[in-house]
């Protein structure tokens, strides 16, 4: 295993003009390579990687939108056929925000049975009211709300009841396959709280002034990170494999497809792609 840890950060190193090309300027290409060389030696199920360009594909994911994959802003996973996939994670996706340079402040909060939550859409200064009392059981979250106030004043919002969010989770191609037995666990099942705070984000940033259509932070909300499993599990595979990149492969001889190197976005066809698992999530 130690072996092969030696080989992905040589390769990460090789790739380090290929990250320069997407980084933002804040984040320079030989601190992102070292993070990223330290982010694989604490990968869960990194000994299972078979498709060693999926690790750089993803890599250049999160170089594009211009996150570290420290376990906090993001971070990699491996899929049940030995790939290796990006997660953007909710604190990363807040960095994000607040960057734009457009957002004064922004919460993203549970809702308990015991809270006091009052939630009226046409006050526009004020639409959601949340008291919580920390010195009683707050009892089970019913709902999730994200509220972003604007450098020029406004405010907007969104917020889910936990029906809605489920009926999202039930959708995910992982969550089917987990109910089915098929794979042995998603972050749906691990980490339902973050995320269900990062599908109300999602929906959220939707709203957030964008100066580009393609900015970093409606990037990162639109990567979909929910319909790959996050557990090894060869019998019963349960969703598409990502595909190789055209980049990764030249560098590792390996089967070539094309990705678009402005924004690590796989554009052949495949679909969109999204902690080891860490701290947070949605």
């Amino acid at each position: 295993m130690s072996n092969q840890i030696a080989i992905f950060k040589t390769d990460l190193a090789k790739m380090q003009p290929e990250f320069a090309k997407v980084l933002p300027s804040h984040i320079t290409p030989e601190r992102f390579v070292r993070t990223c060389q330290t982010a694989i030696a604490f990968t869960r199920n990194i000994e299972k990687v078979t498709d060693k360009s999926s690790l750089l594909a993803a890599c250049t994911m999160a170089a594009a939108d211009g996150l570290t994959l420290d376990g906090r802003e993001a971070t990699l996973v491996v899929d049940y056929k030995g790939a290796v996939q990006y997660r953007p994670m909710m604190r990363g996706l807040l960095k994000l925000a607040y960057n734009s340079g457009q957002v004064r402040g922004i919460v993203v909060e549970l809702v308990r049975k015991g809270d006091k939550f009052k939630h009226s859409p046409t006050n526009i200064t004020e639409p959601i009211q949340h008291d919580i009392d920390h010195a009683v059981d707050r009892g089970e979250c019913y709902a999730v709300y994200a509220k972003a106030e604007l450098k020029d004043g406004g405010i907007v919002h969104e917020v889910m009841n936990v029906h809605d969010i489920n009926r999202i989770r039930d959708r995910s191609d992982a969550y089917k396959a987990f109910k089915a037995g098929n794979v042995k666990s998603t972050p749906w099942s691990t980490d339902w709280e973050e995320m269900a705070r990062k599908t109300v984000f999602r929906r959220l940033s939707k709203y957030l002034p964008s100066s580009s259509d393609r900015d970093p932070l409606h990037q990162a909300a639109e990567r979909i990170d929910d319909d790959f499993t996050y557990t090894v599990d060869d019998e019963k595979p349960a969703a598409p494999a990502p595909r190789r990149t055209k980049r990764a492969a030249e560098i590792l001889n390996a089967e070539t497809v094309t990705v678009d190197q402005e924004t690590g976005e796989i554009v052949d066809g495949a679909g969109p792609v999204t902690e080891p698992v860490s701290d947070e999530v949605m």
